[in-house]
């Protein structure tokens, strides 16, 4: 990746984080009765109260009480499972399929970009040399994979919407913008695939394993039989771009969509959790 994607992917994560704390202050907005006397304290003084809370627990004695707390209330939503199995259901597929592509996308940029920087040598481990290749079997099949669950997710949440009884109360609480976006994001990735695939003239062998790429490609060639690999890398840069393009749009959405109570939750359920734990230990 040329450098001026690296610096155009530092504004995003700043204009990311510049989002997260405009919302958050904006939440801290309201009075809270649980800071007593202190309940007209200033939304900043709010959010920086949580925030301290938190540190303040998570470098304490209290660290796996934290942990406790986020393995249970924040990334599975036991509490959600008893209540509503179905909304837990999209959103475990949703979260983690999201989650998951994240981190593996950021172990491949890594394997691509800075290993080579730091005189790795192509053959010296496993784990890199397959993170840094598109076309390794597992690599291709955890992206797809991954693809194919956050798929199952979008749909099921619009479906979800379409058959509730309070059909507009419901997509009132969807986030339609956002799971467009996610739709998108998941499109415009596979067509970038099958148009390398095309453009490279990847075997069959080979491209199997990138499945949802590797039949759009089939597609996309019964289609235009006579396109030449020379067009088809046209449009895979094209495709690519709109891809990368989505996908930084998405992150400046986040803090203004649905999505954002996922980080938010983060915090304040490990806070609550962990002292809801030590009140009853205590009893």
């Amino acid at each position: 990746m040329q450098i001026h994607y690296w610096i155009i992917h530092i504004l995003i994560i700043f204009g990311l984080i510049g989002g997260l704390i405009f919302k958050a202050v904006t939440i801290f907005e309201g009075n809270i009765n649980k800071f007593g006397d202190r309940k007209n304290i200033s939304k900043w003084g709010k959010f920086w109260h949580y925030i301290g809370r938190f540190v303040s627990n998570f470098i304490s004695k209290k660290f796996w009480y934290v942990v406790l707390g986020v393995f249970l209330d924040v990334f599975f939503h036991f509490k959600l499972l008893r209540e509503k199995p179905l909304k837990w259901f999209v959103h475990t597929l949703l979260f983690w399929g999201l989650l998951l592509l994240f981190l593996l996308s950021i172990l491949s940029g890594i394997a691509v970009e800075f290993a080579p920087m730091l005189g790795y040598q192509t053959g010296s481990n496993w784990l890199i040399d397959m993170l840094a290749d598109m076309d390794n079997r597992w690599t291709a099949l955890l992206n797809d994979g991954l693809n194919l669950l956050i798929l199952a997710g979008v749909v099921l949440a619009l479906i979800k919407g379409f058959i509730q009884k309070k059909k507009i109360k419901m997509f009132e609480t969807l986030d339609i913008v956002l799971i467009c976006l996610i739709g998108f994001i998941l499109v415009s990735g596979w067509f970038a695939e099958a148009s390398r695939y095309l453009a490279e003239e990847t075997p069959y062998y080979i491209a199997k394993f990138g499945f949802m790429g590797y039949w759009l490609s089939i597609l996309m060639k019964l289609i235009s039989p006579l396109t030449s690999p020379q067009t088809w890398q046209i449009w895979n840069s094209s495709w690519w771009h709109i891809h990368i393009i989505t996908v930084w749009l998405s992150f400046l959405y986040i803090p203004f969509s649905k999505l954002s109570h996922v980080i938010f939750s983060s915090i304040a359920g490990s806070v609550n959790s962990l002292e809801k734990r030590i009140l009853i230990k205590e009893r």
